[in-house]
Order: structure tokens, then C-alpha cells, then sequence
């Protein structure tokens, strides 16, 4: 990019402002030296050079205009040429700030600015050519970053003036004036630093340090009467700072040089020496106060503070009576008595003195503390928090006390009081949500869940984004809920099952705890519908904890509930194969089909065959080894004269037991309606070897065998 700046720059006519008449002329010596080196490098075109020296004459003599001037034409020149010859935009625009800081914000005259207002205005038309061309963000909070930048490499002029942009942000300008007036100070610039102190202070009263700074420099300046009272406005916020006190004991003392006979100063400086700790040359000052002027009154309070700091309470209430006796109604006298008394012991009377000052001065804020702390001291507790909320209606001061108690009693364990003043606090202010937590924490620290979640349930409803309240609820319904649990496990201990039954009942909502306890209790008391019912809803809350089935697998076998306990026991083992419904299971496969076996049997003696066919066949297909249901099946077979499936089942009965001798008969018996004689002959002889009983079975299985001894070739 190619663009030039507009024209060549004007440079200040030096030889024109030195032809003034002025005190700011350029002087000899050191400084002398600089400037002529300054010019002469500015003659010959060595900006920089011109720059350091010009720098260095007005460090030397700030007020000189002369070197202001000709540093300012040293930035313009060299600025010009950055921009111009070497392209070098940035370096240029820190010049061109550099020049107008120096025309606009160093001088401490108007008459000056107003002289160079041509040369202030092309300047900064120079300036935002070269900050356009480098795309320079001109936010407050960019201005401000870049001042920074430029402070850290050392361009206080240049950083200076962008602070000063900067500050022309409401959020920026506090901060970005203090940095002004630093800078001023770096550059040797006194007054104009007091200046910018000023300003920042105006915009920040409150701020202790910034007024130390503006104080010390007035002070610096010698502009005492100026600086007194910042030092004092200091001292008030300070609580005694050493350094503002030697600094106004300074300043009093070169008055009192001036003026020995001012009583006022002696007491000040009395007062000084007293904040000090030197309570002896204090009291030689409010002596020499008190023979130049017997009638100020101030002197007396301050001598009575004096002796009450030194604990001498006799002479300190002897000072105060001895105003009281002229002024009855001093305010300050009634108050620093009052005070003393109280420091003494004797709260009955320092009541009494409290309630007039406010009586004399109902505003009166020290009263007010003391009387409450004097009350505090000889009430109760509760004739206390009686107190406070009586007259903390309309008073927002004595609400803060009243809360503030009430933390007070917390912290001290005093749980019963604080739950007390904590009521009281929020009968009258529900918008301090601190107040509902603290009172739920009370409640629940005595174990009453109930009143300390109906009050946090309450902040819930105030409150509904206060993640605090939240939190609290939540801990107190869990601390709740793990004693409940802990008493009812106490409880369930001990036996006492109806007890513990109604404690884990209390839970809601139910939770896993709630509902393994309820149903222990209920299985305890014998009752295992009931103890079955809440091990189910436990199951639902934790469907893979393997140990709840298998105890709802136990009761429902406790119960010969065979099909539903075999269901049960089957899920705990496919949760756990390690489990031990493994062994329970087995008895309840061999019971469950022991009853459905008799339940087969019942059906076929009572003829009917279909049912019981079908009993068999689940048997079977759950124990394909079960002789029994086999043995039924095939005299079922039989009746229906199904003889080759009832051979079938035959032959099964013998291969998985030798218990039933009986089955060889029918077999051959089967066999031989079929004429198949062989078979028919081997199992009537087996028959007769395996059977004991003299019956008519055995005897026509004998005669049998000799009939079909022709047929097999016996």
C-alpha cells in the first residue's frame, strides 16, 4: 500500500515561542546541554536521537515549553517519515499518539493547548490515517490492551495517550485515568498527575490506595492544605495507617512552626500522637490545646477517649462529665460515657445512656451497635431474638442483626435458639435465602427431617434456580433417609420387626434399602406374601442384583410354590452362576416334579387320561430320566391300547430304574398279546427272578413261561 499521509507535517515554530516572554524559556547547564544536542539532531534529521535528548532536557524541567516543543516536533518529523518513506504505519501512529500527548495532555496550561489546536488537530487526522491503514480496532477495551503494550516496551507517551482513549469508556475511565496519572509521574509530571488522580478519585471515592496516592503527591507538591484532607479521608478509612499519620503529623507540625498559639493544631497533632500509641505526648498537645482555647469541647472528648484507651475509665468518665455538665445533651459526650461504663461493667447504666443518645439522635449508628450488644449481654436468648424482631420490622440494620445473631447461635451449636432467631428472621424477610438454608440445616442437625424439608421445600418454591437450596434438600433427604435406614436396620436387630417394618414403610419414595428392609421385616414376621411383594419392587429398582431373586426363589419354595420359585431361582443363576440358588434349584426341580407327578396320578386314577398324558409329557420334557412318568404314561398306553408305546415307555422305566420289578411283567405281557413270544418269554423270566411277592402276577407269569417254552426252544 502506497498511501501517503496528507502533506508534509507542520513543525511547531520554536524560534516563535521562545521569542515569548516566558518562565518556560530553555535554561543552561545539564539541561541546557540536552536541548542544544535536541536540536541539533532535529536540524540534521536524526529524529530518534532529537527524541532522547529532548526527553531527557524535560525530565530535567517538565515545565519547560521549549523542550515540550521541540520533542514534539521530533515525533511529527519522525512519525512523517515512518509514514512516508519507510511504510512503517505502526511505528508512525506511535509517534503521532507520542506528539499528542504532548500537545494536549502534558502541558499544564489551556492557553497551550489552545495555541497548538491547528497542530493537534492534523495530528490526530495523521494518526487515524495511519491506524486505518493498519486495521486498528478502536474499542475502548483494544485502546486499553494497546496502552499496555506500549507502557511494557517503554512508550509512556504513546501508552498514555491511548489510556486516555481508553478512559472514554464509562467501565474503563476509573482505571485508565490512574494509569494516566502513573505515567505522568514516570514522565515527571507532579501537577498533572495530582490532576488525573483526582479525576480517577472522583469516579472512585471509596478507593483507599488511590487516595494515598492523590495525597502524597499533593503533598510532594507542597500543596498541603490540599492534602490534609485526603490524608484524613484516608485515615478514617484506614483504622489508624502509620504512614497517613506520619504524613499528616508532617504536615501539622510545619503549620504549628508557623502558628505555635493554634489550639486547633495542637489538638490535631494531639490527636495524631493518641492514633500513634503515644499517649503521653498526646496529652502534653490536648493540654497546650486546652490553655489556648478552654471552651473547645473536642479537645475534653479527645483527652476522655485518651484515658479509655489507656483503660483509666475514672478519668476518662471525669473528662466526659466535665462537657455534660455544660452540654447535657453533647451527643458524642453521652455516647464515648456510655461507652466506658460499659467497657466497666456497669450495663445497667450504659443502657440508660445508649437509649438517649438515641433518643437526642435516632440515626446514631455507634448507639445503636452498642446498645444491641449492651442487650445482648444481660438478655436471654430468647428475650434477645424477642427484641430484635420487635424492632426489626421497618429496620433494615436491625434485620441484619437479628440474621446475624442467628448465624451467631449456629455456629455456637446453640441449635434450639438459632432455629428461634432464624423463624423470627424470615417472619419478617423471606428474600434472604441464606436464612431458609441455615434454618434447614438447624432442623436437620436435631434430627427433625420433617420441619427441615418442609423449609428447604419452601426455598425450593423462593428459590428455583438456587443450585444451594438444591443441594441441601438433597443432603438432608439423604441424611434422612441413611438414619431411617440405620434405625430400622437397629430395629430389625433387636427383632423388633413391627418397628423397623414402619420405619422402612416411612421411606417415600421407595428406594432399594426401603424395600430389602420391608421385605426382611415381612419374612421375619412369617408373612411372605407380603415379604415377596417388596422383594419384587426391589427387583424392579435393581434388576441385577442376583441375591433378590433368589430370595424371592426361597420364599415361593418355602411356600411349595415349585413353579414359581424354579422361575426365580433360574433368574438369580443366570445373574450369578456362581449363586447359591444353584443347590435350591435342584430341590425345587426334584419337588416340583414330584408334585406334578402326583398330580399325574391323581389324574389318571381318576381317569382322566388325557390330562394326566399331558402331565406326564412336562414332566418328561423337563426330566427326560424320570422312570415314574414313564412308567404312568405307558399303563396309560395300555388302557388306550397303544401296546407299542406303552413297550416304548416300558423299556425307558428299566433303563433309569431297577425300583420297579412290575414293569418286566407288564412288558411281557405286552409282548405276548403281540405274540412276540422271545421278548414275551425273557421278560416273564426276569420278571420271576426279580420279584419276591407270592401274588397272582408272579404265579401266572410261572405258569406263562412253561407255555412258551415250546416256542422259544426251551
Amino acid at each position: 500500500m502506497n498511501k501517503k499521509l496528507s502533506g508534509m507535517l507542520c513543525i511547531l515554530g520554536v524560534a516563535a515561542i521562545l521569542a515569548q516572554t516566558s518562565v518556560f524559556g530553555a535554561g543552561t547547564g545539564v539541561f541546557a546541554q540536552h536541548y542544544d544536542a535536541g536540536q541539533n539532531f532535529l536540524a540534521q534529521g536524526q529524529y530518534s536521537s532529537a527524541i532522547v535528548e529532548f526527553r531527557r532536557a524535560l525530565k530535567i524541567n517538565y515545565m519547560d515549553n521549549s523542550a515540550r516543543i521541540g520533542l514534539i516536533n521530533s515525533y511529527l518529523s519522525r512519525a512523517t517519515y515512518y509514514a512516508n518513506q519507510e511504510k512503517k504505519y505502526d511505528n508512525a501512529a506511535n509517534d503521532f499518539r507520542s506528539a499528542i500527548f504532548y500537545l494536549k495532555m502534558f502541558p499544564a496550561k489551556d492557553q497551550a493547548v489552545q495555541n497548538s489546536s491547528a497542530m493537534i488537530a492534523s495530528a490526530n487526522e495523521n494518526l487515524n490515517q495511519c491506524l486505518t491503514v493498519t486495521g486498528f480496532d478502536k474499542s475502548a477495551a483494544s485502546r486499553y490492551k494497546k496502552a499496555e503494550e506500549l507502557r511494557a516496551m517503554g512508550n509512556l507517551s504513546a501508552a498514555a495517550y491511548e489510556f486516555s482513549k481508553a478512559a472514554e469508556n464509562e467501565k474503563l475511565s476509573g482505571d485508565a485515568y490512574i494509569q494516566v496519572a502513573e505515567l505522568m509521574k514516570l514522565l515527571g509530571n507532579e501537577p498533572r498527575a495530582a490532576e488525573y488522580y483526582k479525576t480517577a478519585l472522583d469516579l472512585n471515592p471509596n478507593d483507599g490506595l488511590l487516595r494515598m496516592k492523590y495525597a502524597r503527591t499533593l503533598d510532594k507538591l507542597g500543596q498541603y492544605d490540599d492534602a490534609l484532607p485526603q490524608y484524613n479521608a484516608a485515615l478514617s478509612n484506614s483504622k489508624g495507617d502509620m504512614e497517613v499519620l506520619y504524613s499528616l503529623e508532617r504536615i501539622y507540625l510545619k503549620k504549628l512552626a508557623q502558628t505555635p498559639s493554634d489550639a486547633e493544631l495542637n489538638a490535631n497533632i494531639g490527636a495524631i500522637k493518641q492514633a500513634q500509641g503515644d499517649f503521653d505526648a498526646a496529652l502534653a498537645y490536648y493540654s497546650k490545646a486546652e490553655q489556648l482555647n478552654p471552651d473547645n469541647i473536642t479537645t475534653r472528648l479527645n483527652v476522655g477517649t485518651l484515658f479509655q484507651q489507656k483503660k483509666d475509665y475514672q478519668k476518662a468518665i471525669k473528662s466526659y462529665d466535665s462537657v455534660l455538665t455544660l452540654y447535657p445533651n453533647n451527643v458524642q459526650a453521652n455516647l464515648y460515657k456510655a461507652q466506658a461504663l460499659s467497657e466497666m461493667g456497669d450495663k445497667a447504666k450504659s443502657l440508660e445512656l445508649y437509649k438517649k443518645v438515641l433518643t437526642l439522635d435516632p440515626a446514631n449508628t455507634a448507639a445503636k451497635s452498642e446498645i444491641i450488644s449492651v442487650m445482648q449481654d444481660t438478655m436471654t436468648p430468647n428475650e434477645f431474638i424477642s427484641y430484635l424482631a420487635k424492632n426489626a420490622v421497618n429496620d433494615k440494620n436491625m434485620q441484619n442483626i437479628l440474621y446475624d445473631y442467628a448465624y451467631k447461635l449456629h455456629k455456637e451449636n446453640k441449635t434450639k435458639e438459632a432455629i428461634s432467631a432464624y423463624k423470627s428472621y424470615i417472619s419478617i424477610n423471606q428474600s434472604n435465602v441464606d436464612a431458609y438454608i441455615n434454618l434447614g440445616i438447624c432442623y436437620a442437625s436435631i434430627d427433625d427431617y420433617t420441619n427441615a424439608q418442609s423449609v428447604l421445600n419452601t426455598a425450593r418454591e423462593k428459590f428455583p434456580t438456587n443450585n444451594l437450596v438444591l443441594k441441601t434438600l438433597k443432603d438432608v433427604q439423604n441424611d434422612n433417609l441413611a438414619q431411617t435406614i440405620a434405625k430400622a436396620s437397629s430395629s430389625y436387630d433387636n427383632k423388633d420387626y413391627n418397628q423397623a417394618l414402619n420405619l422402612y414403610l416411612s421411606i417415600n419414595p421407595e428406594t432399594l434399602d426401603s424395600t430389602l428392609g420391608a421385605a426382611a421385616c415381612y419374612q421375619g414376621m412369617g408373612n411372605y406374601d407380603k415379604a415377596i411383594e417388596y422383594y419384587k419392587k426391589a427387583a424392579v429398582i435393581n434388576p441385577k442384583d442376583a441375591e433378590i431373586p433368589y430370595y424371592i426363589g426361597y420364599l415361593y419354595a418355602e411356600q411349595q410354590n415349585w413353579q414359581e420359585a424354579d422361575v426365580y431361582l433360574k433368574k438369580a443363576i443366570a445373574l450369578n452362576p456362581e449363586s447359591e440358588a444353584k443347590n435350591l434349584l435342584s430341590y425345587v426341580t426334584q419337588n416340583r416334579s414330584a408334585t406334578e407327578l402326583t398330580d399325574g396320578i391323581q389324574m389318571y386314577e381318576n381317569k382322566n387320561l388325557e390330562g394326566a398324558i399331558t402331565k406326564f409329557n412336562e414332566i418328561l420334557k423337563k426330566e427326560p430320566d424320570n422312570a415314574n412318568a414313564y412308567y404312568y404314561r405307558a399303563l396309560i398306553y395300555d388302557e388306550q391300547k397303544k401296546v407299542q408305546l406303552a413297550i416304548s415307555d416300558y423299556l425307558n422305566v428299566l433303563k433309569y430304574t431297577k425300583e420297579l420289578p412290575i414293569v418286566n411283567y407288564m412288558l411281557a405281557v405286552d409282548y405276548d398279546g403281540t405274540e412276540n413270544y422271545k421278548e414275551a418269554y425273557k421278560y416273564y423270566n426276569l420278571f420271576i427272578s426279580n420279584y419276591s411277592a407270592e401274588d397272582e402276577c408272579l404265579n401266572y407269569a410261572k405258569a406263562r413261561v412253561e407255555e412258551l417254552k415250546p416256542y422259544v426252544g426251551g
